[in-house]
């Protein structure tokens, strides 16, 4: 099965928008250092890995495409499905694997046709304020949000399960011993990626592991961005953008 989401994330980009942000020179290492006390005066540990992905808006260099993703928000804000499918291309991908697409489908998969109630907005609200990168897979096109950007997991020799794989979008994600904010923190982690437990995928709090295993607990799922989940990939057609695929790596 190919992983088209966002571009072949083993592929090494070249991309100068990120060289420092992502440090390809650099060889991941996995240290611990201490950070400031919690709430119960318990010093906790953060670790200081190169398995990261920092927060990343490419969209300014286009002024056309910032307007498109501001009225984007708008539409999302306002639950407007009319405006929403005018921004939608006629052949818009809801699943690759299942071969799904379409307007219609679209529309059936989201139940847009109760919009009140669907949870897309939820899922759009989310991903829109996050940001996202220029991608060249097929064509150019934007891909939000960037914690599922090619370019960034492109320095990573590891070999990432895609399913089980998600990255932190906070620089302070508290690690819980059990999945409940009243239990003992264990640690901060810092956009960091971390692999899931299957089993606690799609709950409240998510059990997790670093890639070198040195933290491991449960963190809150809405402080998580999965790999596998939904991205919108946004390309200019005849003129016009337009949303092409809003899709889940299937």
């Amino acid at each position: 099965m190919t992983f088209i989401s966002c571009d072949d994330k083993k592929k090494n980009i070249d991309d100068k928008n990120l060289t420092d942000i992502i440090n390809k020179d650099q060889q991941p290492k996995n240290e611990i250092k201490t950070i400031e006390v919690n709430k119960e005066n318990k010093t906790l540990e953060v670790v200081d890995s190169d398995y990261k992905i920092f927060p990343i808006d490419e969209s300014g260099s286009d002024s056309t495409l910032v307007e498109f993703i501001t009225k984007l928000k708008k539409i999302v804000s306002n639950k407007d499905t009319v405006e929403l499918f005018k921004s939608l291309d006629t052949s818009i991908i809801v699943s690759y694997g299942g071969g799904i697409y379409g307007i219609k489908e679209f529309s059936k998969n989201w139940a847009l046709d109760k919009p009140g109630n669907s949870e897309l907005w939820k899922i759009l609200n989310k991903i829109l304020n996050l940001g996202g990168t220029w991608e060249s897979d097929e064509g150019k096109y934007f891909c939000i949000p960037y914690a599922q950007s090619s370019k960034a997991f492109s320095k990573y020799k590891y070999d990432f399960n895609w399913y089980f794989t998600a990255v932190c979008i906070s620089p302070k994600v508290s690690v819980y011993k059990e999945p409940k904010t009243t239990s003992s923190e264990l640690g901060t982690l810092n956009y960091d990626i971390v692999e899931i437990d299957p089993d606690s995928r799609k709950t409240d709090f998510a059990k997790i592991h670093t890639i070198d295993k040195k933290v491991q607990g449960y963190v809150r799922t809405s402080e998580l961005i999965y790999s596998a989940d939904q991205h919108l990939m946004i390309k200019k057609i005849a003129g016009n953008w337009k949303i092409t695929a809003f899709a889940p790596f299937d």
